[in-house]
C-alpha cells in the first residue's frame, strides 16, 4: 500500500536517532556482522547475523545510522548492507523523510560516488551497484517534488568529463536510472507513472543523446582507453544504456512482462536523431567490432538495439523515404552478418539475429520488402540461414521460432499477391515447411532416447511451446497444402509400417507418431479459411476436403488400433484430441460457416467411408466416450476430452450453403442422436466413468462433465420433470444418504465416508446449475432441492448449511460447497423468476444468508492458518461472491425482513462487512484475482444498504474507503469502475443526509460523526480522483465524474485548497491557464446532485480533462 504519514511517536524516535553516529568499535562490530551475513562459514552464524541486523532495515528510525555506515565503512559487505537497507527504508517511508534530508542524501551519494567510485570498481566492484541503485531510487522518489531534483543530466555530466572509470560510473547511473524509472504495477503506481512520463520528456532525450554520442566516438576511434577490460566495461555500459532508452515505456502503459517482444517502439517525434540512416550502420559496425574483440555480451546488446530500431512506429517517420532508408540499412547489415556468419557461433547473438529478422518482417509489408534493391540477395541469405538452422535443429531450438515466424508471416501475402509475388518465395516456403517437418521427426527420435544429453525443451512436454510451433506450421502448410499433406502422409505410412513390423523402438514410434498427428491437425486447422495458393488451384489437384478426408481417415484408423491397447502414450492421446479439436473447428465448430457447406460434409463422409455428417460426428463422440471410460488415469487427457465434449455440446453455428438459405446447426442436437451420448446420459454416474471417483483433485472435472451433460439434458427434455428426476437419481441417492446422516446429529456428517460424496455432490450440482440458462430448467433444479417449501427447515437444501457447520475448517469441502451455492443463487440471464405470490425468493436469500453466517462467524474467529490464501481468503472471496449474487438477484424484497423483524439481512450484511475488514489492504492487493468480489460486494452494499454500512465505527468505514481508494488505481477495469460506483453511492448518501435538515435521524448523526472524526478520508479520494483525471490514467470520464461532483460539494473548502495546490505544482507560465480550467469546471454547476446537474458537470469535466492533459 501507499505509505501513510507516520505518527508523532515515530517522529520523536526519528529525532532522537537523527545523529546516527557510531564509535569505531560499534562500526567494526557491524562490519563483522555484515561479513558473517554474506560470507558465513556456518548456517548458524549467518542466522545469528541476520537476526541481529534485521531490525536495522525494518524501522525508519535507523536511516541516519545506515547513512553513517555508508559514509564511513571500508567493508564492501557493510556497504552493500547499508545501501540495500537504506533503499528499502526510504522506499517504504519516503513521506516521512524531511525535504532537507532528501536533498542532503542525494548530494552525499553523488559526491560519494565521484570520490570513491573508481577505487570501488578496482577493489570491490560488487559494492558499486547497490550505491548507484540507492541514488537512482532517491532521484526517482524526489523527482516530482521540485525542479532541483531533476537536474540529473548536469550532475552526472561531470562524471562523463573525467576518467574512464568515472565515465563508466556515470553511464551506470544513467542505465540504472532508466531502468528504475520504468513504471510498474504496484503501490504508488499512479505517482511513478507520472514520474516516468516527466522523466521521458525532460531527461531521457539528453541521456540517449549521450549514449549515441559515446558510441559514435568509440566507432571513430576517439575513445582511447589503455586497458581493454575497462573499454569492454564502458562499451557494455553504453550499449545497455542505449537499449534501456529505446525500450523505455514511452506511453506509460506498463506492458506485460511475460514476453520479450515489444511490438512497437513509441519514441517521441522529437527524437530526430533516430531518423539518421547511419544509426543502424553504427550498431552493425559496433557488432562487428565486438565480435572481433570477442565481447559477446556487447555484440548481443548491439543486436537488441537493432531489434528496437526495427520496431520504430511507422508514424515516427515524417517521410516514407526515411523509413525506406532505415529498411535498406537493416537489410544490408543483416545480409552482411548472414554472409560472413560473424558472431553467430555465440548462442546469444544467434538468438538476437533471429529476433531481428522476425521483427524486420513483422514491421514491413511484403511489397515494401520486395521494393528494396537488396531484397533478392537478402531473402536468399535468410533462406539458406533458415535451412541450415533446421538441419541443426538441436542448436537453440527456441530461437528458430522467430525464423519460422518470418516465413509463416509471408504465406498470406504470397497467396494474396499471386503472380505478383516473387516466384522463388513459394518454393522457399515449401522447402522450409518440409525441412521443418523432417526436423520434428529427428527431434522425436532424440527425445525418445533416454541417454540423450542435449539441453533443450521438448515441445511435446511443453504446451505453450508446442502451440507456438503448430501455429507456425499451420500457416506454412497453407502455401502448398496438397504437397505438404502428401509428404506428411508418406511419413505417417512409413512410421506405421515400421512400427507394426517391430522395426522401430516403441518409444521412437510413440514420439514420431505423436508429432505426425499434431502436424496433421495443424494442417487441417490452418487450411480452414485459407485461400488456395497458385500450386493448389491447379486442376490436377484433389479438392481440399478430399485431402482432409485422407488425413482424418488415417488418424481414426490409428485411433482404433491404440484404443485397443490398455495404456497408450499420454502424448499420443493428447495429439488425437488436438486433431479432433482442429477437425471440429473446420467441420463442426463456430468457424465452420466459411467451410462447411452441406455437400462438403457429405463428400467428406464419403471419403471417410461413412453415410452422413452424423456418422462423422459419431467418430468424435466415440473417442470422447472411450477416453472418459478408459483414459481417466491421464489427467491432461481427461481435461482436454471434457473441453472438447463441452465445445461440441455448446456449439451453435450458422451454416451457409449455395442451394438454400442460411440455417442454424445446433451441434448439441446432433449429439443427442448419437448412441454413445444417449448411453452417457443414461449412465452418467456409472463406475465405468472412473474419473468421477478417481480422487478429490478430479473434482473440477466433474463440474465440467455435468455442465456439458446438463446442456444436453435440457436441450432434450425441455420442462419434462419426470425425465429430470430420472437423470438426477444418482445425486438423489447421495443427497438422501447425507440428509439421513445430518438428521442423526450435527457431527454425524463429519466422517471421512461422507466427505467424498459431499464434495462430489457440490461439484455435480454446480455443473448442472451452470447449465440452467432458462427459467424452466432452473425451476426444476430449485424444486428438486427445495422439496418442502412450506417447511423450509426440513428441505434438502439445508443440508449444505448443516455440512458447512461441521466442515467449515476444511477448504477441500468449503470451496466447492460455497461455489455451488454462489451458482445456485446467481440470477444470470434472469433465469430466476418466481411467481408474484411465491416466497421462494425470500427462501433462497435466507439460505444464502445462513450459509454466510455459518461460515463467516467461524472463519473470522480462527487465527492459525498454514496457507492463508487457501484456508481463508479464497473462502471469503467465494462467500462474498455468493452474497453479492443474492443481493443483486432481484428476486427478494429486502424491506420484508425489517418489517417482520427477521434479522437474516442485518446479520449477514454485518458479517459480510466484518469479512471485508478482516482482509488487510496488502493482502487484498496480493490476492486481487480471488478477492474481486470484495469490491463487487462493497458497490452493492453502498448502493442499497448504506444505512447498514454507516452503522460501522468511523475507523472501520475509513478502512473500507481506503481500500476503495487503492482500488481506483487498479489496472483491473472492473475493480476501478466498481470503486467509482461505490464512492458515488457513499457520497450521494452522505450528501442527502447532510442536506436533510427538516428532522434529525440516527443515520444523520452517524454521517456527521464520521465526517467529524475522519475528515481527511474522502478528501484523499478527491485528491486521487483529480490526479487520475489530470494525468489521463482513468479511461472513463463519465464514471469518475459522478462521485467527483459529490466529493466537491461535500468538501468545498478542501476543493479550493486542492485546486491551489495543483495549480502551484505547475510551472509559472501554465498556472493562469490551469486556474481558468478549474473555473470553467464549476461554471453552471449547481449545489445539488440531480441527474441534470451531474450530466452538466460530466460535460465540464470532459472538457477540463482534454485541456489539462495538453498542459501536462
Amino acid at each position: 500500500p501507499r505509505p501513510r504519514p507516520e505518527g508523532p511517536e515515530a517522529a520523536g524516535q526519528r529525532r532522537e536517532g537523527r545523529s546516527g553516529g557510531m564509535d569505531a568499535g560499534q562500526l567494526a562490530q557491524l562490519e563483522g556482522l555484515c561479513h558473517a551475513l554474506y560470507n558465513a562459514t556456518s548456517e548458524a552464524e549467518r542466522a545469528q547475523a541476520h537476526h541481529t541486523l534485521l531490525p536495522l532495515v525494518q524501522n525508519a528510525v535507523h536511516i541516519p545510522q545506515l547513512q553513517f555506515v555508508l559514509a564511513h565503512t571500508s567493508s564492501p559487505h557493510a556497504l552493500i548492507f547499508s545501501a540495500t537497507g537504506l533503499m528499502k527504508l526510504i522506499t517504504a517511508h519516503w513521506t516521512s523523510v524531511a525535504d532537507q534530508q532528501k536533498e542532503e542524501m542525494r548530494n552525499f551519494l553523488l559526491d560519494y560516488l565521484a570520490k570513491n567510485g573508481p577505487d570501488l570498481y578496482r577493489s570491490a566492484p560488487m559494492g558499486v551497484s547497490p550505491v548507484v541503485r540507492l541514488l537512482c531510487r532517491v532521484i526517482k522518489l524526489a523527482w516530482l517534488e521540485g525542479p532541483q531534483y531533476q537536474n540529473v543530466v548536469d550532475r552526472v555530466g561531470a562524471f562523463l568529463q573525467s576518467s574512464p572509470l568515472h565515465w563508466v560510473l556515470g553511464l551506470e547511473i544513467y542505465t540504472d536510472l532508466t531502468t528504475d524509472m520504468q513504471p510498474t504495477i504496484g503501490p504508488s503506481m499512479s505517482r511513478f507513472r507520472r514520474t516516468a512520463l516527466s522523466f521521458r520528456d525532460t531527461a531521457l532525450p539528453a541521456i540517449f543523446t549521450v549514449s549515441l554520442k559515446t558510441l559514435d566516438q568509440v566507432t571513430n576511434g576517439q575513445v582511447n582507453v589503455a586497458d581493454k577490460n575497462e573499454e569492454r566495461r564502458l562499451m557494455k555500459q553504453v550499449l545497455q544504456l542505449s537499449c534501456n532508452c529505446l525500450s523505455f515505456d514511452f506511453m506509460g502503459t506498463i506492458p506485460d512482462e511475460t514476453t520479450d517482444e515489444q511490438s512497437t517502439v513509441m519514441v517521441p517525434h522529437t527524437w530526430t536523431m533516430l531518423r539518421d540512416e547511419g544509426i543502424p550502420k553504427l550498431f552493425f559496425d559496433l557488432f562487428s567490432r565486438s565480435c572481433t574483440y570477442q565481447w559477446p555480451e556487447c555484440a548481443q546488446l548491439c543486436l537488441q538495439c537493432l531489434v528496437l530500431l526495427a520496431a520504430l512506429r511507422r508514424s515516427f517517420f515524417q517521410k516514407e523515404e526515411d523509413r525506406t532508408k532505415l529498411l535498406a540499412s537493416m537489410m544490408q547489415g543483416t545480409t552482411g552478418v548472414l554472409a560472413s556468419k560473424i558472431g553467430l557461433q555465440d548462442h546469444g547473438c544467434y538468438h538476437e539475429l533471429c529476433r531481428l529478422l522476425g521483427k524486420i518482417n513483422a514491421t514491413h509489408q511484403l511489397n515494401e520488402l520486395c521494393a528494396s534493391e537488396q531484397f533478392q540477395v537478402w531473402i536468399e541469405q535468410v533462406y539458406s540461414f533458415t535451412m541450415d538452422s533446421l538441419r541443426h535443429w538441436e542448436v537453440m531450438p527456441n530461437s528458430k521460432h522467430y525464423l519460422l515466424g518470418f516465413w509463416a508471416g509471408m504465406v498470406s501475402p504470397v497467396i494474396v499477391l499471386g503472380d505478383k509475388a516473387p516466384k522463388a518465395l513459394e518454393t522457399y516456403i515449401q522447402q522450409i515447411t518440409l525441412a521443418y517437418v523432417e526436423s520434428r521427426l529427428f527431434m522425436a527420435e532424440a527425445s525418445a532416447d533416454i541417454n540423450n544429453t542435449l539441453d533443450w525443451d521438448d515441445p511435446l512436454e511443453d504446451e505453450v511451446l508446442r502451440a507456438e510451433q503448430l501455429e507456425v506450421l499451420s500457416n506454412l502448410g497453407r502455401c502448398r497444402y496438397q504437397d505438404t499433406a502428401q509428404h506428411i502422409m508418406k511419413h505417417f505410412e512409413e512410421v506405421q509400417r515400421l512400427g507394426s513390423q517391430g522395426a522401430m523402438p516403441q518409444a521412437v514410434f510413440g514420439k514420431k507418431m505423436t508429432w505426425l498427428v499434431y502436424m496433421m491437425g495443424a494442417l487441417v486447422g490452418g487450411n480452414a479459411s485459407a485461400k488456395a495458393s497458385r500450386a493448389d488451384t491447379e486442376t490436377t489437384r484433389a479438392p481440399t476436403h478430399v485431402v482432409n478426408g485422407e488425413l482424418t481417415g488415417r488418424i481414426f484408423r490409428l485411433v482404433n488400433l491404440t484404443d485397443a491397447q490398455a495404456s497408450p502414450p499420454e502424448g499420443l492421446e493428447l495429439a488425437y484430441l488436438y486433431f479432433l479439436e482442429q477437425f471440429r473447428k473446420v467441420y463442426i465448430g463456430e468457424h465452420a460457416k466459411q467451410v462447411v457447406q452441406q455437400q462438403v460434409s457429405e463428400r467428406l463422409a464419403t471419403v471417410l467411408g461413412l453415410e452422413d455428417e452424423n456418422a462423422v460426428l459419431g467418430l468424435l463422440i466415440n473417442k470422447i466416450g472411450k477416453n472418459l471410460q478408459h483414459r481417466y488415469m491421464l489427467e491432461p487427457v481427461i481435461k482436454k476430452t471434457l473441453a472438447l465434449f463441452h465445445e461440441l455440446a455448446a456449439g451453435v453455428n450458422l451454416v451457409h450453403s449455395h442451394d438454400r438459405s442460411p440455417h442454424l446447426i445446433v451441434s448439441g442436437r446432433l449429439l443427442l442422436k448419437n448412441d454413445m451420448v444417449k448411453y452417457i446420459l443414461s449412465n452418467h454416474a456409472a463406475r465405468e466413468f472412473g474419473f468421477l471417483t478417481h480422487g478429490l483433485h478430479y473434482g473440477k472435472y466433474r463440474t465440467m462433465y455435468y455442465h456439458t451433460l446438463g446442456k444436453l439434458l435440457f436441450l432434450d427434455i425441455r420442462d419434462n420433470r419426470d425425465a429430470f428426476d430420472k437423470f438426477m437419481e444418482p445425486q438423489s441417492h447421495i443427497l438422501n444418504t447425507l440428509w439421513q446422516h445430518s438428521n442423526q446429529g450435527p457431527q454425524a456428517l463429519r466422517q471421512d465416508s461422507c466427505k467424498g460424496p459431499l464434495i462430489g455432490l457440490c461439484r455435480d450440482l454446480r455443473g448442472i446449475g451452470q447449465a440452467c440458462t432458462g427459467s424452466e430448467a432452473y425451476l426444476m433444479l430449485f424444486e428438486w432441492l427445495v422439496d418442502n417449501p412450506k417447511n423450509p427447515a426440513s428441505s434438502r437444501v439445508t443440508l449444505f448449511s448443516r455440512a458447512l457447520d461441521v466442515w467449515w475448517d476444511d477448504p477441500e469441502v468449503t470451496t466447492p460447497l460455497l461455489k455451488f451455492v454462489a451458482e445456485f443463487v446467481y440470477n444470470k440471464a434472469q433465469r430466476i423468476t418466481f411467481d408474484q405470490s411465491s416466497p421462494n425468493g425470500i427462501l433462497l436469500f435466507r439460505e444464502a444468508s445462513t450459509i454466510l453466517v455459518t461460515y463467516g462467524t467461524r472463519i473470522l474467529q480462527r487465527t492459525q492458518f498454514k496457507d492463508l490464501y487457501v484456508e481463508k481468503y479464497k473462502g471469503i472471496g467465494v462467500t462474498l461472491d455468493m452474497f453479492s449474487h443474492a443481493l443483486n438477484g432481484h428476486y427478494t424484497n429486502f424491506g420484508v425482513f425489517e418489517l417482520y423483524s427477521d434479522s437474516s439481512l442485518s446479520k449477514s450484511m454485518a458479517l459480510a462487512l466484518q469479512m471485508c475488514l478482516a482482509i488487510p489492504l496488502q493482502e487484498l492487493n496480493a490476492y486481487l484475482k480471488a478477492l474481486k468480489p470484495y469490491y463487487y460486494f462493497l458497490e452493492l452494499a453502498t448502493r442499497s444498504h448504506m444505512s447498514k454500512v454507516v452503522e460501522l465505527e468511523p475507523f472501520m468505514l475509513t478502512t473500507l474507503l481506503q481500500s476503495i481508494e487503492e482500488g481506483l488505481l487498479s489496472f483491473e477495469t472492473g475493480v476501478s469502475m466498481q470503486c467509482c460506483a461505490a464512492v458515488d453511492n457513499v457520497v450521494s448518501y452522505f450528501y442527502q443526509q447532510c442536506s436533510n435538515k427538516s428532522r434529525s435521524t440516527p443515520e444523520q448523526e452517524r454521517v456527521r460523526r464520521f465526517l467529524s472524526e475522519a475528515p481527511t478520508c474522502l478528501q484523499k479520494i478527491l485528491h486521487v480522483m483529480f490526479q487520475l483525471v489530470m494525468t489521463g490514467e482513468f479511461f472513463s470520464t463519465w464514471s469518475i465524474s459522478r462521485p467527483l461532483l459529490g466529493l466537491v460539494l461535500l468538501h468545498e473548502q478542501y476543493f479550493l485548497q486542492l485546486k491551489e495546490q495543483l495549480v502551484q505544482g505547475h510551472i509559472e507560465e501554465r498556472r493562469p491557464k490551469l486556474r481558468s480550467c478549474f473555473d470553467d469546471l464549476m461554471a453552471g454547476v449547481e449545489n445539488n446532485l440531480t441527474t441534470k446537474n451531474k450530466d452538466h458537470f460530466t460535460r465540464n469535466l470532459y472538457n477540463f480533462a482534454q485541456i489539462v492533459r495538453t498542459l501536462a
